[in-house]
């Protein structure tokens, strides 16, 4: 997907977002299969994997962690390792084995419902903000669009309820209402509840990448870019790191310090988004001139997808 259009209470931002000189291409793809293509290619560069293999506790020797305990198909087996990196995700096994401590949480913001659609053609990414409710359209895998809603925690909706509530809000935008028309809903609605949070990121022997260390609402979009960018960072340490016990810990500490300050900004915009709080009158107002301002526009949107870190002022500025 190229273009990217940002609808804010009506006024409309469109554009391509862009690395350097070059067309930032967005990807959207269903994680069936993502996670298969990432299995292939990291077989295909020699890794090997244990599938249903359950990790259950760490080793350690002196203190630091040196491999790993767990049983799968074939039995219990102990896996030894100069490093354990825990990518396993918000719900991090590593994380709470290694006893990895919560630096920052500022909790569940904000609440989804998310659902795939056959029939729908929007041809790349579109963010629609009506009140304290945001509605985002992304095609995907299979000729489906996942099309999301997010709003805030209090309103979520009772037992039994939520695909009536679902479909209701997307109804209640004209806008959305017109982009799913001749749509088809072909799953029923998933909801998400998400804790935004960041952990220490390194110990002795071990490390996280990705949502284990790092996790925020998925608003921003951001979370799969960043265990990318994790794991591009970690891999570099690493083959510097490798050598002993205190060149690993140096390089851990360096990831780590790279992770932060690729990611602060990022997050605090994120929970900034979560929070939907009402558009004030002077951000609209600036919304209005942005849009008439082709370099202004394609630096909002830039900073929206992730491709330039958003300011000290907020995603959305001082008027928000």
């Amino acid at each position: 997907m190229r273009g990217v259009s940002l609808d804010f209470e009506g006024r409309v931002l469109t554009g391509v977002p862009r690395a350097g000189r070059a067309e930032a291409v967005t990807y959207a793809p269903r994680r069936t299969a993502l996670d298969a293509l990432l299995v292939a290619a990291a077989r295909t560069r020699g890794a090997r994997l244990r599938e249903r293999f359950s990790v259950t506790g760490l080793v350690t020797v002196d203190g630091r962690v040196t491999g790993v305990r767990g049983s799968g198909p074939d039995g219990p087996a102990t896996l030894r390792a100069r490093l354990v990196v825990g990518a396993d995700g918000r719900n991090s096994t590593v994380a709470r084995l290694a006893g990895s401590a919560v630096v920052e949480d500022r909790g569940t913001l904000a609440r989804s419902l998310y659902a795939y659609w056959s029939g729908v053609t929007e041809p790349g990414v579109r963010v629609v903000f009506r009140g304290r409710r945001g509605i985002s359209l992304w095609p995907t895998h299979d000729g489906l669009t996942v099309v999301s809603l997010i709003f805030p925690p209090e309103e979520a909706p009772g037992p039994g309820r939520a695909a009536e509530f679902y479909t209701a809000a997307l109804r209640a935008v004209p806008e959305v209402e017109q982009a799913l028309k001749g749509g088809a809903l072909v799953t029923g609605p998933r909801a998400a509840a998400v804790r935004n949070a960041r952990r220490h990121a390194h110990g002795p022997g071990w490390v996280l990448a990705g949502d284990a260390g790092h996790h925020k609402d998925p608003v921003s979009a951001q979370g799969i870019s960043d265990a990318f960018a994790d794991a591009a960072v970690l891999a570099d340490a690493l083959g510097a790191g490798l050598r002993d016990a205190t060149a690993l810990d140096e390089a851990l500490a360096g990831y780590a310090a790279t992770r932060d300050a690729q990611r602060l900004a990022a997050f605090a915009y994120t929970c900034e988004q979560a929070e939907l709080r009402p558009f004030g009158a002077d951000f609209l107002a600036d919304l209005g001139r942005t849009a008439a301002d082709a370099q202004a526009t394609g630096a909002f949107v830039n900073t929206f997808v992730g491709c330039d870190a958003p300011s000290d002022a907020g995603w959305l500025g001082e008027s928000h």
